[in-house]
């Protein structure tokens, strides 16, 4: 229902004047996967992985999360299908130069500003004294020949255009290797908008999501909101990976989710199942963190960043710590019971069918009060509870609670959850 109000696609092509030529075609990318978010999981983690495998082509980052962000394509296309690659440039200006300040398209409420910094794109390479970039002349000159070569464009096969110029150049400066034939697309955390308009333009693309044991990932996510002193981020978070394991577009597409404690526990098998699954070979390159080709030192928000030592793919230290740092007993049973579907089915835990519906019972009346975790936010804002408890967050965030308790309470489970990758 969604996808059918949006603006018609015939309304967003562009004819060239040109006839399709077999050689253009060819150059472009014929299948995507799509990259999705789910909290502090490591997903940027998997992209670097992915990054320089000789079949997979990917930008660095998040860059692009917001290429099918609504007035996107009507902003740079607005010159014709000739004036596509200068107007893409100068809205995602990061990709070509990664110490760019320049805001990229985001959701609502993100700091989209120095994003190439906040990634670690500016400090890169095996002395960390490099930043990433791309020769915007050559990138503009080779996107419009292909474009040339097609009869017409519109925002996926420009999106193909941008990956195979992108190649090109790297191609050029000795980093990349032959024509690669997957996209592979981190749209990470696309608004209500984008995540329609992309499944609407990619009715072929696989979807894939890095999960993590969702307590300890409502730990980091907390943790780094309290960091930032910034309680709305933290509720946001939460509620938001509480709606991502359950969407609709996971039974409309091939979808599957890579746990990252098997990432990083048993990476030999875990790598060659997602191979298996994309269809690619196993090569060593996914056993290295690499942004662009170049050595990528981490995410500097991870609590494992270091300024001395890059951080190793498959440490376990972090998929290996208790819950209670943060999470009170009470907060772990309210937001365990939220979760429990996923976890049974991602192995977190051992089902108990019966002892679930005593749980769902018992943390009705507590959705409707502060948890022990928010007491702890509003006594850093020297606030009390009752203030707190008239923020909108706090509403939207109970509220959204109540909505999944109401789905577990009517199906005992999550209609359109996503399914764990099978490794042998």
């Amino acid at each position: 229902k969604i996808i059918s109000v949006l603006p018609s696609k015939n309304e967003q092509t562009i004819p060239t004047g040109g006839a399709e030529r077999q050689e253009s075609m060819a150059r472009l990318p014929d299948k995507i996967v799509g990259l999705l978010y789910f909290g502090r999981s490591g997903t940027g983690l998997l992209h670097s992985l992915v990054d320089g495998h000789p079949k997979i082509s990917t930008l660095p980052s998040v860059y692009l999360r917001g290429y099918f962000n609504e007035g996107v394509w009507d902003n740079i296309s607005a010159r014709g299908w000739r004036g596509l690659p200068e107007r893409f440039a100068d809205e995602f200006a990061v990709l070509f130069d990664a110490r760019s300040s320049k805001p990229i398209p985001s959701r609502l409420g993100e700091s989209p500003f120095s994003i190439g910094e906040k990634e670690g794109m500016t400090s890169v390479g095996e002395n960390r004294d490099e930043f990433l970039s791309l020769d915007r002349k050559m990138f503009c000159d080779t996107a419009l020949r292909l474009m040339e070569g097609m009869k017409s464009i519109n925002p996926m096969s420009f999106l193909m255009v941008i990956h195979a110029a992108f190649e090109e150049v790297c191609k050029s400066n000795g980093e990349s290797g032959p024509n690669k034939s997957l996209c592979f697309y981190h749209i990470h955390n696309p608004d209500e908008y984008a995540m329609p308009n992309f499944l609407r333009y990619a009715p072929h693309a696989w979807l894939l999501m890095t999960v993590r044991d969702p307590l300890l990932n409502c730990e980091s996510l907390l943790r780094i909101s309290f960091k930032e002193k910034d309680d709305n981020k933290g509720m946001l978070s939460i509620l938001g990976i509480l709606f991502e394991i359950d969407q609709i577009p996971f039974r409309m597409r091939k979808s599957v989710g890579i746990r990252l404690e098997d990432l990083k526990s048993r990476p030999e098998a875990t790598i060659q199942a997602l191979c298996t699954w994309l269809g690619v070979e196993n090569t060593p390159s996914l056993n290295e963190m690499t942004a662009q080709g170049k050595k990528w030192w981490g995410d500097p928000s991870s609590p494992n960043y270091a300024h001395d030592k890059a951080m190793s793919p498959f440490d376990v230290t972090m998929v290996q710590q208790p819950v209670g740092s943060i999470l009170s007993e009470k907060d772990q049973l309210v937001l365990g019971t939220l979760f429990y579907p996923f976890s049974v089915r991602f192995g977190y835990r051992e089902p108990n069918t019966e002892q679930f519906q005593k749980d769902l019972k018992e943390i009705r009346p507590l959705l409707n009060d502060i948890l022990d975790f928010e007491k702890t936010m509003a006594e850093r804002s020297n606030i009390n509870y009752g203030q707190f408890k008239k923020k909108g967050t706090y509403q939207l965030f109970h509220a959204g609670l109540v909505d999944r308790w109401d789905v577990l309470d009517e199906l005992g489970d999550y209609p359109y959850m996503l399914e764990p990758l099978s490794i042998s």
